[in-house]
């Protein structure tokens, strides 16, 4: 197996940290030059096509579990200059590639990291991160087999605290991608999510959920409470059909 690591510091290197240039989805981004082959042109195009139809100029749209900043960067492009983009990322080993993201792009005046996690209540927890720099299984839940995992403190803010704290008079738009920390930041948007109603991209990792100790009935009973239509690949998906889904999927969820 060749060792890639060498070649995409020396990419690093030669590009004196500015990135590369992809399109992705039609949408022109700059990444880190070592990460540009972990997306594809067509990444989760049905994500960003959703994204794209829910928002427009000036949206202000809360990225949690932002990894090292793509769709942030693609959210600040579509909301424009007068848009709002908050990214939230615990991970210390990914916090300084998402800043290089933000900067590469030129759009720190729109988009804004947050080192924090996101769940239920504010404080502190445990968080786990791989020995890989900017792992995208990084979690609150231990339950990665294949990899050394590590514990590391990290500051936790709920979302309803987040946007009272920030004094924010709407939120268009929602992507969770948390590695089975799902219902709890559910749990501490309850607020905000019936008050402003946003559109949300909500990722289901089943996996980590079932060694976390919540059940996906809990999250797909919590998401009929607040009034969303539940959908994944363009279609309605029952509570049978989503209990019974033992693969990770993305749910598009929309306001009735």
């Amino acid at each position: 197996m060749i060792n890639t690591k060498p070649i995409y510091s020396f990419l690093e290197a030669i590009t004196f940290g500015q990135g590369l240039h992809k399109t992705i989805n039609g949408v022109s981004v700059k990444l880190p030059a070592k990460y540009i082959r972990y997306f594809p042109s067509n990444y989760e195009k049905e994500n960003f096509a959703f994204l794209k139809s829910c928002c427009g100029e000036g949206a202000t749209i809360l990225d949690i579990g932002a990894h090292i900043g793509l769709f942030s960067v693609v959210a600040a492009k579509i909301a424009g200059e007068y848009g709002k983009i908050f990214s939230f990322e615990p991970a210390p080993t990914t916090v300084p590639v998402l800043n290089q993201t933000i900067r590469i792009n030129e759009l720190g005046n729109m988009i804004n990291p947050v080192n924090q996690a996101m769940g239920k209540e504010v404080g502190k927890i445990t968080f786990y991160i791989s020995e890989g720099e900017a792992d995208n299984s990084n979690s609150l839940v231990a339950y990665k087999q294949d990899r050394k995992l590590n514990g590391v403190e990290v500051e936790v803010d709920t979302i309803d605290n987040f946007v009272m704290s920030k004094k924010l008079s709407k939120v268009n738009f929602i992507k969770i991608d948390v590695e089975g920390a799902e219902y709890d930041a559910i749990c501490g948007g309850m607020q905000v999510l019936k008050k402003y109603k946003p559109n949300v991209i909500l990722a289901i990792h089943p996996e980590p959920i079932k060694k976390k100790g919540d059940k996906l009935e809990d999250i797909y009973d919590l998401l009929e409470q607040l009034r969303y239509n539940i959908t994944c690949k363009g279609e309605y998906i029952s509570k049978e059909q989503f209990c019974n889904n033992t693969e990770m999927i993305d749910l598009h969820l929309m306001p009735i």
